[in-house]
């Protein structure tokens, strides 16, 4: 029975950009925590960034994302039988959008709506259940989508933000597919669950604390990296234990770096860098110069931006995310 994979895929950014020099980025707090890391000096290495303009949902492009993959799939929306991933940050706590773009494709009643609220590992987790789902012959087509609007929940006084990149891409998954799903891995560091977090909180600008409000002047949650806990993981976990569990999943296969195109988490050059001297990929599927670090569409974007020039036999997608975890999907080219 042929394996579950990738059929298809596409993605959909806004037409904004922001570049180093934005006055945005002027606000940026270099004080050091206290092991003396400045958080700015990790995030380093970007160019330009895409965000969506006042009034611009991530709707309408995780929609378009998904129009793009079912066009080259060749498959039809009536064919879709389960929707798969997640839009973030929602709305709503309870449902997420992905119930709108299962509206706005006009899917069938029939076509089961399932939001995977695992960032930023969403799309790789949905591949893995989809596939499987396909494999054990209860659906024959899924739809995976991730839509990012990160650009308005993070705090531009922090290093962090200052990559933050707005984008959607979408992935349809069958049986027979030319990316077929062979193997998925994860770390989970629950000891670590506070260290990066998204929530509703003040935020101190100069010598007072003010909470973030949307356009309707309600409260929106921020995203936060703990200034101690959370760059010690990024300077361990993230860093380093990304590599060993892709390492790790390419030995268990009997695959080594030269074999594969490497889609990881883009959030600094540094970690890039690190990441491809540690796996020594055939190829680096990488847009961080020109799109930014668009957290859970990084994913899906760069293996739709880059999938025709895929020459490697395999395709390795390296995920980090918070709670703390790593999860690592190995893919075939058929």
């Amino acid at each position: 029975m042929p394996r579950a994979g990738v059929l298809g895929c596409g993605h959909a950014l806004p037409p904004h950009t922001r570049g180093n020099d934005d006055p945005l980025y002027a606000q940026l707090d270099r004080t050091p925590n206290d092991q003396g890391v400045v958080e700015a000096d990790l995030f380093v290495g970007m160019g330009e960034r895409r965000y969506l303009g006042a009034g611009e949902l991530i709707e309408p492009l995780m929609v378009a994302a998904c129009s793009r993959a079912l066009a080259h799939a060749g498959i039809e929306p009536s064919q879709v039988e389960r929707l798969y991933g997640y839009a973030s940050v929602p709305t709503f706590v309870t449902p997420n959008s992905l119930f709108t773009v299962h509206r706005d494709l006009g899917l069938s009643e029939r076509a089961m709506v399932i939001p995977v609220n695992s960032e930023f590992s969403n799309f790789a987790v949905s591949l893995a259940m989809a596939g499987e789902a396909v494999d054990a012959g209860r659906i024959k087509h899924a739809l995976v989508v991730c839509g990012s609007n990160w650009t308005r929940h993070v705090d531009y006084t922090k290093g962090h933000a200052i990559t933050a990149s707005d984008a959607a891409a979408a992935a349809v998954v069958a049986g027979d597919a030319r990316l077929a799903l062979v193997d998925h891995q994860t770390r989970t560091y629950s000891d670590q669950f506070h260290s990066m977090r998204m929530y509703t909180r003040s935020l101190s600008t100069g010598c007072r604390s003010v909470v973030p409000v949307g356009a309707d002047n309600l409260p929106v949650p921020t995203y936060e990296i703990d200034a101690t806990e959370g760059v010690a993981v990024y300077q361990s976990i993230m860093k380093e234990g990304l590599p060993d569990l892709v390492n790790y999943v390419l030995a268990c296969n009997g695959v080594t770096g030269r074999d594969v195109a490497l889609i990881t988490h883009q959030g600094s050059r540094t970690l890039i860098d690190h990441w491809a001297d540690r796996i020594g990929p055939r190829q680096y599927l990488e847009t961080f110069e020109t799109f930014g670090n668009m957290t859970l569409a990084t994913y899906p974007v760069n293996l739709s931006h880059f999938f025709t020039d895929i020459t490697s036999p395999y395709v390795m997608i390296a995920a980090v995310g918070p709670g703390f975890h790593l999860t690592a999907t190995l893919l075939r080219q058929r």
